[in-house]
């Protein structure tokens, strides 16, 4: 699929993937350029 370009897929939750470039958010890591876990605060 490739970058979402800053679009949300999914909601920011813990277990999510949010780039670190763009600030896209997908429950899949491919979804997103540079992939960083949600973690639970």
């Amino acid at each position: 699929m490739g970058c979402l370009k800053g679009k949300k897929d999914s909601k920011e939750k813990a277990g999510n993937y949010k780039c670190k470039k763009c600030g896209a958010v997908s429950d899949k890591k491919k979804h997103v350029c540079e992939p960083k876990k949600i973690k639970k605060d």
